[in-house]
């Protein structure tokens, strides 16, 4: 998108409505039927993030895919567009929070993506994949805020790149919201890894 490129290469709060219209070709009126603010452009990044969660529920509805694996994926698909540069996640994040209209908008959103978290969660423990003694609503939101902190995190010091960072993240939220394994089951996983490693 013409706005995105201008805010990474400009900065969000230097790009005007007039240099958007001029890059994507349109005239200020159609943008403006379209956003009230470049701060609502964004919008087209929160819908994409809703679609993001949604085709996720759906695959862990499928059951083809374990739970974890399913978060797993999760977190790398909702993180692959900052993930493009560190300006562009900072550029991201400013505009979040440069205006209340836009704030509130994210902010409905990010609950109805917590919910559908939330529901991922559940089928996991519903399949013994995952702890039942934890809220599915409280773990989906440590894998939110747990994402979002690698994000900005990364933002300010993107010396290894997001993705190595985000599995690094999600594999410690995981960790502690698997199924232990008895004991018995987990000394007969490792003795088959061994002699397969061989």
């Amino acid at each position: 998108m013409a706005a995105m490129g201008l805010f990474v290469q400009k900065g969000f709060a230097q790009t005007t409505v007039e240099e958007i219209t001029r890059a994507a070709d349109v005239g200020k009126g159609t943008f403006f039927n379209y956003f009230p603010s470049k701060e609502h452009v964004l919008g087209f990044l929160i819908q994409r993030q809703k679609g993001v969660v949604e085709a996720h529920v759906l695959l862990a509805r499928e059951g083809s895919v374990s739970v974890p694996e399913v978060l797993m994926r999760l977190a790398h698909s909702l993180t692959s567009f900052p993930a493009k540069s560190p300006q562009m996640a900072r550029t991201m994040i400013a505009a979040f929070l440069a205006s209340n209209d836009v704030r509130t908008k994210v902010a409905t959103e990010m609950e109805l993506g917590r919910r559908w978290l939330a529901e991922i969660v559940e089928m996991g423990q519903e399949r013994g994949e995952l702890r039942r003694d934890l809220s599915p609503t409280a773990m989906a939101w440590t894998f939110h805020r747990a994402l979002i902190g690698t994000v900005l995190l990364w933002a300010v010091d993107p010396s290894s790149p997001l993705e190595k960072q985000v599995s690094s993240t999600i594999e410690m939220v995981l960790a502690g919201a698997l199924l232990p394994q008895p004991p018995a089951l987990a000394r007969k996983r490792a003795a088959r890894g061994k002699t397969e490693a061989r």
